[in-house]
C-alpha cells in the first residue's frame, strides 16, 4: 500500500544498534530568575553547592585578570607602598616589657599588687624600706668574691670592696639613691665596719645586733658560738628612687652603671653585677642575636623556591613566576606590618619570626597556582591566556581561599589569649590582613 502522508522519508541508517540508548544533547542551565535544579541545591547528597559557584566566580576573576592585568599589578604595589609607610611609627610602638608581655592581662596577681600599693605605700625619698616594695624595685647589685681561699673580710679584700663602693657612688648614685632618715640606704650593713677590723672580730651570723647579715654575706663559716670566722662573698645593693617621676632617671643611671661594668675586670677579686634591667636586656639581646639566623632562613627559603621552578626548557621555565611569588609574600609582610602600625598595635620582638611564617605559606600557595597553570596547558580547549588563567583560578584559587580562611580563623582565635607577648596575639592581626593581601598581587603570576 502507498505510504501514509504523515510518514517521513527514510533517513540515513543509525550508527547505534537497535535498542541502544542514543545520547541526548546537554541541556542548558537554568535561566536567570528560574529556580535551580536538584543538582544545584544544597542537600545531604549534594555538598558542592558552595564550591560550584565559587569556582565559577574565580574562573570569571581569572578572565578579568587576563584581560586587564595592569590594575592587579599597580594597585597592590601602591597599596603596599602606602601601608609600608606605617613603619615610621615603629620606634614609638616597640615594647618589650617582660612583665607586661608575658603575664596575663588583668590577672589577679596584678590586682592584688595594686591593693598592696594602696594599703602599703612606699616613700623612696624619706622612708625607704625594701620589705615594703610590691615589686623588685630599681636596683643595682654587686657581689664581690674573694680570690683563692681568702676571706672577703680580710684587709686587702675589704679595701677592694670600699673602692668598689666609691666607684659606684661616683657615678651619681647619691642624687638618685633611695633614702631613709635623710641619708642613702646602705648598700650593705657591714660597710661602716669595714674600716674597723676590731668590730668585725665580734661579728655574728646571721644576725649581729640589729643588722641581719643573711643577705649581706655568703660562704660564711662560723665557730660554735655563731661568730663569723671567714666569708667568701659580700653583696652590695644600691636601691634607686622610683616615685616622684624619677623612674626614668633611675633607669638611665642603671644603663650608665652597666656601661661602666667593664671597669670591674680591673679588680683583683671576682666581681659580678646584676640590675633590675638585666633580665630585660638579656631578653632583648637574645632576640637580636637570632636575627642573623632568620636572615639565613629567609635566604634558603627564597633560593629553594626559585630553584624549584627552574626548567631547562625556556617555554616551561617558571623562574620569574617564582620570583614574583616571593615578591608577593614580601609585599604582604610590608603591608600587614605597616597597617598594624597605623592602627597602633604594639610591636614586640617575638613577632620578628612572622615574616618567615608568612613567606612559607605564601610560597606554598605559589606552588599550587603554578602547578595548576602548567596543568591547564595540557587541555586542548585551553589554548589562549584567558582560558588558561580562568582554568587555573577555578582549580587553585578555591583551595588557596579555603586554607586562607582556616588560617584567619585559627589566628583570630589567638587574639583571645591573655598573654600579650605571645606572637599569636600580635601575629594574628598581621596574619589576618596578610591573608587578605597576599593573594592580590599574585593574580598576575599565572600570566
Amino acid at each position: 500500500s502507498p505510504p501514509s502522508p504523515s510518514s517521513h522519508p527514510p533517513g540515513p541508517p543509525s550508527p547505534f544498534p537497535m535498542g541502544a540508548r542514543q545520547p541526548t544533547a546537554r541541556t542548558a542551565g537554568p535561566a536567570m530568575g528560574q529556580p535551580r535544579s536538584g543538582r544545584e541545591r544544597c542537600s545531604c547528597s549534594n555538598t558542592n553547592c558552595v564550591e560550584r559557584p565559587l569556582t565559577r566566580l574565580f574562573e570569571a576573576l581569572g578572565r578579568v585578570v587576563a584581560a586587564r592585568p595592569w590594575p592587579f599589578v599597580l594597585l597592590p604595589l601602591l597599596l603596599s607602598a602606602g601601608l609600608g609607610a606605617g613603619f615610621y611609627f615603629l620606634p614609638d610602638l616597640q615594647t618589650n616589657d617582660i612583665e607586661g608581655q608575658f603575664t596575663p592581662t588583668g590577672g589577679p596577681a596584678k590586682a592584688e599588687r595594686d591593693s598592696v600599693r594602696r594599703h602599703f605605700p612606699t616613700d623612696d625619698s624619706q622612708r625607704f624600706s625594701a620589705e615594703r616594695l610590691p615589686t623588685e624595685g630599681a636596683y643595682a647589685a654587686l657581689i664581690a668574691v674573694a680570690a683563692g681561699d681568702a676571706s672577703v673580710l680580710d684587709v686587702p679584700a675589704r679595701n677592694e670592696v670600699l673602692r668598689l663602693d666609691n666607684l659606684t657612688r661616683h657615678l651619681g648614685y647619691e642624687r638618685l639613691c633611695a633614702r631613709s632618715g635623710g641619708a642613702c640606704v646602705l648598700a650593705n650593713p657591714l660597710l661602716p665596719m669595714l674600716d674597723n677590723g676590731s668590730a668585725l672580730s665580734e661579728l655574728r651570723f646571721p644576725g649581729s645586733g640589729a643588722a641581719f647579715l643573711g643577705t649581706a654575706l655568703g660562704g660564711v663559716r662560723t665557730d660554735g658560738g655563731g661568730r663569723v670566722e671567714r666569708a667568701r662573698a659580700l653583696k652590695l645593693m644600691y636601691y634607686l628612687r622610683e616615685d616622684g617621676g624619677q623612674a626614668g632617671d633611675s633607669r638611665a643611671w642603671l644603663e650608665t652603671f652597666v656601661n661602666a661594668s667593664a671597669d670591674l675586670a680591673l679588680f683583683p677579686h671576682q666581681v659580678t653585677y646584676f640590675t633590675s634591667l638585666s633580665r630585660q636586656e638579656e631578653f632583648e639581646g637574645n632576640t637580636k642575636s637570632v636575627i642573623p639566623l632568620f636572615s639565613i632562613t629567609y635566604f634558603l627559603t627564597i633560593t629553594f623556591s626559585v630553584v624549584s621552578c627552574l626548567r631547562l626548557n625556556c617555554v616551561r621555565n617558571n623562574i620569574w613566576l617564582a620570583c614574583c611569588g616571593v615578591l608577593s609574600s614580601g609585599l604582604a609582610v610590608l603591608s600587614s606590618f605597616g597597617l598594624m602600625m597605623y592602627c597602633g598595635v604594639p610591636f614586640v620582638a617575638t613577632v620578628a619570626n612572622a615574616p618567615f611564617l608568612i613567606l612559607g605559606v605564601g610560597v606554598d600557595d605559589m606552588f599550587i597556582m603554578i602547578s595548576s597553570w602548567e596543568q591547564s596547558s595540557s587541555k586542548a580547549d585551553k589554548t589562549d591566556t584567558k582560558s588558561r588563567l580562568a582554568e587555573t583560578y577555578s582549580e587553585a584559587a578555591l583551595s588557596v581561599t579555603i586554607t586562607t580562611l582556616t588560617d584567619v580563623l585559627a589566628f583570630f582565635i589567638g587574639t583571645w589569649t591573655a598573654f600579650p607577648s605571645l606572637p599569636v596575639r600580635n601575629l594574628c592581626s598581621i596574619w589576618n590582613w596578610d591573608q587578605f593581601h597576599r593573594n592580590t598581587p599574585r593574580h598576575l603570576l599565572e600570566k
